[in-house]
């Protein structure tokens, strides 16, 4: 096996003491036939999770950083991509967790034989934990998802950020005006469909935990629905507007809105 780490896995949390060790002992757990290094970027929590992540401190291939001072889940999350040298990285945050010991060979495998994917993904388990149920994240068939000559609104799929897959040299923080844009999910997975191919996998190998406590899950439907059409715009104006007509028909199917008031949200 090649000593240099060919992945990097970054674990980014907050306050979270009753599920951090779940999601690093499913990375820890990985079969694979490659090096790989997980770095923890622990956002100055302050429920004790700090205390679990310094248990890892003497793992070989862990690496943990932990704030002295709150700088909110994008800037810690940017700072994490930022530190990326490796051919391919993942992001998991850690309330959620991997469910499948051969993800990240299994996507590794796949990044190596296609050149033409900028990302790898695959299906996620949603569980409402406060609800007692359970759903999958994305109704697809396994293949290749091409953009933007190939694709529409109809064959537009976002998968979730747990089980996604990015090939590094696919991201080019310097020509990236908002942090916002590899940092936001739905941002991020737009960005990544303009610089190549998606593969994705129709079997589930991550579970997202909704707890209604999340930045995003806590907020009522309209400050979803504002949230998100700021994020288009955002991503809109890093585009000069290039792919607006696309991004509308996404994002407004994805919330069941009217043109109108896509375009009501949009310049509020």
């Amino acid at each position: 096996m090649n000593k240099d780490p060919l992945v990097t896995v970054l674990l980014i949390t907050y306050n979270h003491v009753n599920t951090f060790e779940r999601a690093i002992k499913s990375v820890l757990s990985q079969n694979v036939n490659f090096a790989y290094r997980v770095v923890v970027y622990d956002d100055c929590s302050t429920d004790g999770t700090s205390e679990i992540v310094k248990k890892y401190l003497n793992y070989p291939n862990v690496d943990c950083v932990i704030r002295q001072n709150n700088v909110g889940g994008m800037d810690n999350l940017y700072e994490a991509i930022s530190s990326v040298r490796t051919k391919y990285f993942c992001v998991l945050e850690t309330d959620d967790y991997w469910c499948d010991d051969n993800k990240l060979q299994t996507q590794v495998d796949i990044l190596e034989a296609n050149s033409n994917c900028s990302f790898c993904a695959h299906n996620t388990l949603i569980d409402y934990v406060e609800h007692n149920k359970q759903a999958y994240y994305l109704d697809a068939k396994s293949g290749i998802f091409a953009f933007p000559d190939k694709i529409s609104h109809n064959k537009y799929i976002e998968p979730h950020i747990s089980s996604r897959l990015y090939r590094t040299e696919a991201l080019n923080l310097d020509e990236i005006s908002d942090k916002i844009i590899p940092t936001y999910d739905i941002a991020s997975n737009f960005y990544y469909l303009t610089k190549g191919d998606l593969f994705y996998i129709d079997k589930v190998m991550s579970v997202y935990n909704v707890t209604g406590r999340g930045i995003y899950s806590s907020l009522s439907s309209y400050e979803q629905a504002y949230k998100t059409a700021t994020v288009i715009n955002k991503l809109n104006a890093e585009f000069k507007y290039k792919y607006n007509y696309l991004l509308a028909s996404f994002f407004v199917k994805r919330l069941n809105l009217t043109y109108f008031r896509y375009l009501q949200l949009r310049y509020f």
